[in-house]
């Protein structure tokens, strides 16, 4: 069965390098794909306020996980999104060409969550696993990111309605 790491998006700093956030997502997927490796990768993340640099953030975090040792032809095409909804609907057309049958979605500890609902939504069909990177940052931090991530999920149960919608 084709499996795919599907390596969500975070922060990067206008200079390329990657934050906290997206290296923790980078790490852990990094260790995913050891335990996995007849797999392939798909690095989510265009261009938005979360990245102001001349690269798309999936461009950031392949280049990252090949510094760590995963070899360039692992690498499906990136899918240049701007936010969770558009991680999965750019990413479906490249999965499915590649006959991926299997994902394993990889995301931070708050965020995984919506995550899950929004592929769950958008690949009705495939195997889905979800797995969390901890992220090193303070608990304050992080109580205000899961704060932000149930506003979102509200957001994204519409959004998700009006994908629904638009397919009927």
């Amino acid at each position: 069965m084709k499996t795919g790491i599907v390596v969500l998006g975070a922060p990067n700093e206008a200079d390329g390098s990657l934050s906290v956030i997206a290296k923790s997502r980078c790490d852990k997927a990094f260790e995913v794909y050891l335990n996995n490796p007849s797999s392939y990768i798909l690095c989510t993340g265009g261009y938005g306020s979360f990245n102001l640099s001349a690269h798309p953030h999936g461009y950031l975090t392949q280049r990252y996980l090949m510094s760590l040792g995963v070899a360039e032809k692992v690498f499906l095409d990136n899918a240049p999104s701007r936010f969770t909804l558009e991680d999965a609907t750019l990413a479906k057309p490249i999965l499915e060409a590649a006959g991926i049958q299997r994902l394993i979605l990889v995301s931070s500890e708050f965020h995984i969550e919506r995550v899950g609902y929004v592929f769950k939504h958008v690949f009705p069909s495939m195997i889905l696993q979800s797995v969390s990177a901890i992220t090193p940052i303070s608990e304050a931090e992080l109580v205000k990111l899961y704060a932000h991530e149930q506003s979102a999920m509200l957001r994204e149960e519409e959004n998700i309605n009006q994908l629904k919608s638009r397919e009927l």
